[in-house]
């Protein structure tokens, strides 16, 4: 399971919210500390993934979400009942950049054309 703790230690990472299943907030940090309301979006957001019709999108239990902007980008992942919520700043340095790719395995990342991808929630 992802650790709040490397969470707090990217680079580009802005906030972030440690859910349990049911909302309630557990840990938070950055522009997201102690932000029940965006909680509660986010949560509802997630409800709204349960409603989709299994003839549209077959097995719509969802397990990653992603909120892409311009400059940033919140990632969702859910994980042993509990929601991961990281708000990431999109980057570009060099050879290396940072943010979403919806072709990756992974939500949150981190690349460099020397090393690859390294997953920062898996």
């Amino acid at each position: 399971m992802p650790s709040v703790i490397n969470m707090e230690k990217l680079s580009n990472q802005i906030g972030y919210l440690l859910l349990q299943d049911d909302g309630a907030v557990l840990e938070s940090g950055g522009d997201l500390e102690n932000d029940e309301r965006c909680a509660n979006i986010f949560m509802n957001l997630l409800h709204l993934t349960e409603s989709v019709d299994d003839n549209f999108m077959p097995n719509s239990s969802c397990e990653r979400l992603s909120i892409v902007y311009d400059d940033h980008s919140y990632n969702i992942s859910m994980s042993n009942h509990r929601i991961f919520i990281v708000k990431l700043k999109n980057i570009a340095s060099g050879n290396t950049s940072y943010g979403t790719n919806s072709a990756a395995n992974s939500l949150a990342y981190a690349e460099n054309e020397n090393s690859g991808v390294t997953s920062i929630l898996a």
